[in-house]
């Protein structure tokens, strides 16, 4: 079973204070509570050890920090994020793991001679591994206590994790399970569990994975010497080598609309080899490469739902696509990125019961807002309703417009009525959709439309559809066909013309440029370059001697660089930096360790206007 999302950042003081065991989920088996007290033993007498070494060993050591700085630590006690710490605390929040001398170091882990220290942030390949398989070690957590999984493989992939667990013969996660998985998952997230490093002897490590015959092979088979590191987190307990965060609570939500699906209850659905695989007990007598044109997502869907039976509890399924679709458009109406062949875009649908209606529509028209405003648009909503020809009863369409008004009603922004305006699916003459049409218009004035929400009665009537009902008998689902960007193609480039090419500070690609006065400032211009970017920022560094100051400036303001960072003697002196915007605003001098501070607070937030209130 895989997972691959980053968990919403919460803060809460601990696990005993998480309430990870609510009514909904059990009690966790008991050799994990007896794991866990055998792992507490281990751990107190190695802090004890820790601290003899310690003391019988205090001496001062050398590190050598980026950017050629060295300083004083003490062996067996400082560890890398205490350095971190003196260096910037954005540093210190960002950063995942160290490298010590080329090995990579959890950052709680004390420093025992002198070192080559280097930080590693989510930028970086290995942050990232190391971000994943932390989040992997949370889904294990949770596998563990809800479902008592027997945890095999968890590693990290290029662009997340997954685990494989084993929960005996002919069982698998149910999809009613799916809900307190995650939500076990979220909470021992915000817990801000510490990831905890013992070193254990062969002998030790049978009796910590007594329980787990797939560990127990591993040892035997891996453990070459006479000890090997486990790590504990929460109640998990388990074989790896590390690193690791420093707690869970830095597992947190980076990306804007990911994060939205994630959060709004959203599945994307997999590949279309294991969707060919799924609906079908033989394997695809076609070759597994074999592409083929789509226009829409919607049959796929349907397939989706309807490839094994469905209860009412599974309701509302909302499943979320962003596939590459492709439209025979006339070559007269193709013009720029607002309108190809081939295009993608944000595609859901939400299967739900008819009493789910007006709290999903609710939902969709929030989800467009929210990400609208982050955005900067404003937008026109109009109500598509039936024309003289549509299929289907006039009974539901009464319904269904009855539905869609209340929501636009409740929901509080402008909307206007389009008569007989219904969107169609199929033959033009076979009228299917009550829509509602989401307008923006560009810097030129030209409206777009971008984002819309569809209520489909004869969709599911079509796929026959159904769903056992609470009383037991099948009953017929509706569908919500729902798009947030529309085409990303066209969203992009409504965008860039609204921004005329000056994008905020939190989607720019140049946020910061850092430009030395003379090349003897070269070197701390560089270690403000190194510092924004182990802030998770994107700096570039013009030190260009053939060329002016003034010339240098000018040439960021046309790149649309957001701030540029001069840097000169005195700024050089006084770890300081002389900040301008890209419209030749001067903000003066700042504190360098402020001044990441300050762009990461505005990036986080996504203020539009980052150089006025900067």
């Amino acid at each position: 079973m895989g997972l691959c999302q980053r968990w919403r950042r919460l803060r809460l003081s601990g696990l005993q204070t998480c309430r990870l065991h609510t009514a909904a989920v059990p009690a966790p088996p008991q050799w994990l509570a007896e794991r866990l007290g055998l792992f507490e033993e281990l751990w107190t007498a190695q802090v004890k050890k820790l601290a003899s070494v310690a003391q019988k060993e205090h001496r001062t050591i050398k590190i050598s920090l980026p950017g050629g700085q060295r300083v004083d630590a003490v062996a067996w006690s400082t560890t890398p994020y205490q350095l971190a710490q003196q260096i910037s605390s954005t540093l210190a929040d960002t950063a995942v793991a160290a490298q010590v001398n080329g090995e990579l170091y959890d950052l709680e882990r004390p420093l025992e001679t002198d070192s080559d220290l280097r930080f590693l942030t989510f930028s970086s390949a290995e942050g990232k591994a190391v971000f994943w398989h932390s989040s992997t070690h949370v889904l294990g957590a949770a596998a563990e206590q809800l479902l008592g999984a027997v945890l095999c493989r968890g590693p990290s992939t290029e662009c997340g994790f997954y685990h494989d667990f084993f929960l005996g013969k002919e069982r698998t996660v149910r999809g009613s399970e799916l809900p307190a998985l995650e939500r076990i998952c979220q909470e021992l997230a915000a817990a801000a569990q510490p990831f905890r490093r013992l070193e254990a002897s062969q002998d030790q490590l049978r009796q910590l994975f007594k329980d787990n015959p797939f560990k127990l092979r591993l040892i035997e088979e891996k453990v070459t010497g006479p000890t090997a590191i486990v790590y504990g987190c929460g109640m998990l307990v388990d074989l790896c080598r590390g690193p690791h965060l420093r707690h869970t609570g830095q597992i947190g939500g980076l990306k804007l609309l990911t994060a939205e699906y994630t959060r709004r209850g959203f599945s994307e659905p997999p590949d279309s080899d294991r969707l060919s695989s799924s609906l079908s007990d033989h394997a695809p007598s076609h070759p597994a490469d074999t592409l083929a044109l789509k226009p829409m997502n919607c049959p796929a869907h349907c397939l989706m739902f309807a490839h094994r039976p469905r209860s009412w509890r599974e309701l509302p399924l909302r499943l979320a696509d962003f596939g590459a679709l492709h439209r025979a458009e006339a070559s007269g109406s193709l013009g720029g990125l607002t309108r190809l062949r081939c295009f993608q875009q944000d595609d859901a649908h939400i299967f739900c019961a008819p009493d789910q209606l007006e709290t999903e529509i609710q939902g969709c028209l929030d989800f467009l807002r929210s990400v609208y405003t982050v955005l900067g648009f404003s937008f026109r909503l109009a109500l598509s309703t039936r024309p003289s020809s549509f299929l289907g009863e006039p009974c539901l369409w009464d319904q269904a417009e009855q539905v869609l008004q209340r929501a636009l009603e409740e929901f509080g922004e402008p909307w206007e009525l389009n008569p007989g305006d219904g969107a169609f699916y199929g033959p033009k003459a076979s009228v299917s959709l009550l829509q509602i049409d989401v307008h923006l218009r560009d810097a030129l004035g030209r409206p777009h439309q971008c984002g819309t929400i569809q209520l489909d009665f004869q969709l599911p009537l079509r796929f026959d559809l159904q769903y056992k009902g609470q009383a037991g008998a099948p009953e017929r689902p509706v569908v919500i066909h729902r798009a947030v960007l529309g085409s990303v193609e066209r969203m992009l480039g409504v965008l860039a013309e609204s921004c005329g090419g000056k994008w905020p500070l939190w989607l720019s690609p140049f946020q910061v440029v850092v430009i030395p006065v003379g090349t003897e400032q070269e070197e701390y211009a560089r270690e403000a370059q190194r510092r924004l970017q182990a802030a998770g920022l994107v700096c570039d560094l013009d030190a260009n001697s053939g060329l002016t100051l003034s010339r240098r400036v000018r040439r960021a303001q046309l790149a649309h660089y957001n701030f540029q960072f001069v840097v000169g003697q005195k700024e050089q002196s006084k770890r300081t930096v002389n900040i301008r915007t890209r419209d030749n605003c001067q903000l003066g001098e700042r504190d360098l360790t402020e001044a990441v501070q300050r762009l990461l607070e505005l990036q986080n937030t996504r203020v539009p206007n980052a150089e006025q209130v900067f």
